[in-house]
């Protein structure tokens, strides 16, 4: 077992737990009630707060009543109490009638815990008060009441119904009820987790980042319920469908819950009556269930009886109210359990149900459509058409292949035939997809369906097969004369030849695009003109068209659904590229998360890709790093899905030489070298791949290489009007040390005038003196690009140095340590020609980043440990080093503003200057980075 799942830790219940502590500690209150739902953590903090309690000097007695102690009187308290106390014959010491037994077990009881807790603060911890013996919560009540004790209990919200109940233990719940409610005991409620902590226990509880498809899948399996979480993830793991892949976790199969979770789901799905379990089962496979079809299927009183039991919810999606069951795994364990003709039974019943509440939602006809062919019935191949169409709008790709396969078997013809494409291709099944367009092309009987086979056929053989030639020659084969369809096939072209750097096509795709009366063609266009538009650095104009294309894919499920797919990640690219990197990495992060519900592996692997691209715009190369592991993993497992895996292993290879990853390093390289495509391949992200090459070079120390590799692609984007990506790929060869060939290049290959982030590597390829190299990296500090303002600033330190100006070298090398706290750890060639901080001492240092986050003296001395005159030396020294006055001028010297907290200070005892990118980060023999990011950006 992994040693994160031995022991859960114990996540997004800070807030709870201070709650809890205080209040057992400061003793104003009687005690705290810990009430939730079975394994949202309530034992797990309860145990926390009395481990408090007795640091705190208190006593902790524990009491953990059973299910079979209920009947018996006093049976939860026994184990506490003195011998005496325990036997039931043993003299009451009055001369009076003997009390009714109930009454002298009482009194027993309370005479028993008196007398061990006298003389000393004591805390009772009871685990499960649900589970208390009536005489057992009457002594607890009473000791609560006379504050004999403190009590730290917890108890199911499900079992609080029981209080209007006669059977056993109703009289125990209705003792415990009161002590919150009128007896001055605080009650906690503890819901189930949040998503972002659901993620953020996953990752800590498998110590490393975890896919987003995944986390999604643990999210929705556990309702956040952290018992559950932890017994699915040892299932996974034991099962071996929970795997760690180029540093990455991910599910690779069912996720099955262990026969300890399900005895655990069954006793609480027991019903006494065989009607209520067809009820549940019922429900189970229909969930979401109208309600008005809920009621007309079993009934309102059992509806209400198992609501009431906390198996049921009632929820409401628009105008709607829905029936389903109150946790995602109920529903899982019944309908695992639901024999195959009750299955069919019960199908034909929903179906049935929601055709007699008339069928108003397009989801709608789906599911009845499902449950018709589940159920044995006929449904004409136009309704399974449409219904196929409904379950690609919500990306259920089995399920569409299903409907879609009957529809073409019933007679739907192509149409049905090129939904049935679409659903392969998004599942992975490249080869079955392009044998089936081939065999469509022979079907066709009009230039619509011949067209429509040919635009298909040669998308998926650009995106999937990465053949741009193979996926010309089928647009030219396709035998259609239709004016309009000719058309069509025109602009198909025309987003070919963008992938293949041309940009002339952008005029002509823009005039397409403006003509088009179908949102087939608009899409088409749009992302022909769009991919021409970025390459050319013309990102604005990119952008205005972004926002106008994405609308128009919303509601589109043709072959063009592609294009509009692919619009949203390029979206984002743009936005980071105008020099607005959070806004868009605040945009990519939502088309990710999009793409993972409902599911779309295509999708998530370019939203993956397009994150790690941003984030390493950004200085952040341990999360580029495992955002384009995720973006690999998962194109990798689609069925010749080449580009994106080239581009991903590429932009992996740079995230990992930055990053100092020797062994990532080789195994990007590697990948990459296993994915670079042939002679017709998609290039539309080939700098991305050339700047990759480079990085791989410079940790080989290969400058010919890297001036090989970036010179040449450069070259060829610039020739073709890609300057855009050029301008990107001449960026590295700043960084590379290779300024002087970054120039001649730019003077061939000018970006356009009002790019602004292109602009500014201009003026960095050709500075050539401190003054200019500072100023740069003042603009990308400003822009909010840490990691290339600390690598321009530490060319300028060096400049200065070898000048032997060492004051403004001094606050050079300053500025870069003040970038590089906003940054992930960073191993580039450029950050090594800063130097040593020139005359600083150790201590020096520490107090003048301290001065420069705008801490006061008094708060530097009390966390150094040193007297304020001695700090006040320390600044006052420091300041003539560096040629400043004070801390103003030091602020504005580094580019903070008073009260800037993104000074990072730096552990004892790391290096001042970033490990050789030849140097493997981790620990010895890992080969992996030190610190590898945990859970998303």
């Amino acid at each position: 077992m992994l040693p994160g799942l031995e022991a859960m830790p114990l996540t997004g219940r800070e807030r709870e737990l201070a709650a809890l502590t205080a209040a057992v500690r400061s003793g104003r209150v009687a005690g705290v009630l810990l009430a939730g739902a079975a394994g949202v953590g309530k034992t797990r903090l309860a145990q926390e707060a009395a481990a408090d309690a007795r640091a705190a000097g208190r006593r902790v007695l524990t009491v953990r009543p059973t299910v079979g102690g209920r009947r018996l009187p006093l049976a939860a308290l026994l184990g506490l109490l003195p011998d005496a106390a325990r036997d039931p014959a043993a003299p009451s010491g009055t001369g009076q009638d003997p009390m009714p037994p109930a009454v002298g077990l009482v009194e027993r009881g309370l005479r028993g815990l008196r007398r061990l807790v006298e003389g000393a603060p004591t805390v009772l911890l009871v685990d499960d008060a649900h589970l208390l013996d009536e005489v057992s919560a009457t002594v607890v009540h009473q000791l609560v009441v006379e504050r004999s004790i403190s009590l730290l209990a917890t108890l199911r919200v499900e079992e609080l119904g029981t209080a209007f109940s006669t059977g056993p233990g109703s009289a125990a719940a209705g003792s415990v009820t009161a002590l919150w409610k009128d007896r001055d005991v605080l009650r906690i409620d503890l819901a189930p987790l949040s998503d972002t902590d659901t993620d953020a226990l996953v990752n800590l509880a498998l110590r490393g980042p975890v896919e987003g498809r995944t986390l999604r899948r643990l999210r929705q399996a556990t309702g956040g319920n952290p018992l559950f979480l932890r017994e699915l993830l040892i299932s996974a793991r034991e099962a071996g469908v929970l795997d760690r892949t180029g540093g990455v976790w991910r599910l690779t199969g069912p996720l099955r819950p262990p026969p300890r979770l399900v005895e655990l789901l069954r006793d609480r799905l027991a019903v006494s009556e065989r009607v209520e379990q067809d009820d549940l089962e019922l429900l189970a496979l229909g969930e979401p269930v109208p309600l008005a079809a809920a009621v007309d299927l079993v009934g309102a009183a059992s509806l209400e009886a198992l609501e009431r039991r906390g198996l049921l919810t009632v929820d409401a999606s628009g105008q709607r109210r829905n029936v389903r069951l109150s946790h995602p795994l109920y529903g899982e364990l019944l309908r695992a359990d639901l024999p195959e003709l009750a299955r069919l039974r019960y199908s034909r019943r929903l179906a049935d149900a929601l055709d007699a509440v008339d069928i108003r939602r397009d989801e709608d006809v789906m599911r009845v459509a499902l449950w018709r062919l589940d159920g044995g019935g006929t449904v004409h191949p136009e309704r399974m058409l449409a219904a196929a169409d409904q379950a690609a709008m919500i990306r259920e790709y089995a399920l569409v292949q299903r409907l879609a396969r009957h529809a073409y078997d019933n007679g739907a013809g192509v149409p049905a035939g090129l939904v049935e494409v679409r659903a392969m291709l998004a599942l992975g099944r490249v080869d079955e997809a392009l044998t089936r367009c081939a065999d469509l092309a022979t079907q066709s009987i009009d230039d619509a369906e011949r067209a429509e086979v040919a635009i298909q056929h040669a998308a998926a053989l650009a995106h999937q097969a990465d053949d741009l030639r193979a996926a010309r020659q089928v647009l030219d084969a396709a035998p259609v004369t239709d004016p309009r369809w000719q058309e069509a096939l025109t602009v198909s072209r025309y987003y070919l030849r963008s992938y293949g750097l041309d940009c002339s096509t952008m005029e002509p795709a823009l005039a397409a695009y403006r003509a088009a009366d179908t949102v087939e063609v608009r899409l088409a266009a749009g992302s022909a003109a769009a991919a021409a538009l970025m390459l050319a650095g013309r990102y604005a104009e990119t952008a205005d068209l972004v926002a106008q294309v994405v609308p128009l894919a919303a509601r589109h499920t043709g072959p063009s659904r592609v294009h509009g797919d692919s619009m949203r990640p390029a979206g984002a690219w743009t936005r980071c590229n105008l020099l607005d990197p959070l806004g868009a990495l605040a945009q990519a992060e939502q088309t990710y998360q999009a793409s993972l519900h409902p599911p779309d592996r295509a999708a998530q692997a370019l939203g993956a890709f397009t994150l790690g691209l941003i984030a390493l715009l950004l200085g952040r190369p341990a999360t580029a790093l495992r955002w384009a592991t995720e973006a690999y993993v998962v194109a990798d497992r689609l069925q010749r899905a080449l580009p994106v895996c080239r581009w991903a292993a590429a932009l992996r290879l740079q995230a990992a030489a930055q990053h100092g990853a020797a062994a990532e390093v080789a195994a990007a390289a590697a990948d990459l070298d296993r994915h670079r495509g042939g002679p017709d391949r998609n290039r539309l992200f080939e700098m991305e791949v050339a700047r990759g090459l480079a990085w791989h070079a410079a940790v080989r120390s290969d400058q010919a290489g890297v001036r090989a590799v970036l010179g040449e692609e450069i070259a060829r984007h610039g020739e073709r009007g890609a300057v855009g990506s050029a301008v990107l790929g001449a960026l590295d060869l700043v960084r590379l040390g290779e300024s002087d060939l970054a120039v001649r290049l730019l003077d061939r290959f000018p970006p356009p005038s009002n790019w602004v982030l292109g602009q500014l590597v201009v003026r960095y390829a050709a500075a050539t003196d401190a003054p200019a190299l500072f100023t740069v990296a003042q603009e990308f500090a400003g822009y909010g690009l840490p990691l290339h303002a600390a690598e321009a600033a530490s060319r300028a330190a060096g400049t200065w140095r070898m000048a032997r100006e060492p004051r403004p070298a001094a606050r050079a090398q300053l500025f870069v340590e003040v970038q590089l706290g906003r940054t992930e750890a960073a191993a580039t060639p450029a950050l090594r020609m800063a130097g040593p901080l020139s005359g600083l001492t150790e201590r020096e240092r520490e107090v003048t980043l301290a001065a420069a986050r705008g801490e006061p003296t008094r708060l530097i001395a009390s966390r150094l440990h040193l007297a304020e005159r001695t700090v006040e030396n320390h600044l006052h020294r420091a300041y003539g080093k560096l040629g400043v006055t004070g801390r103003a001028e030091l602020r504005r010297a580094l580019d903070l503003a008073p009260g800037d907290d993104r000074v990072a200070p730096r552990p004892a005892g790391e290096p001042r200057q970033p490990a050789s990118l030849r140097e493997p980060s981790g620990p010895a023999g890992s080969g992996g980075p030190a610190e590898h990011p945990v859970g998303r950006i």
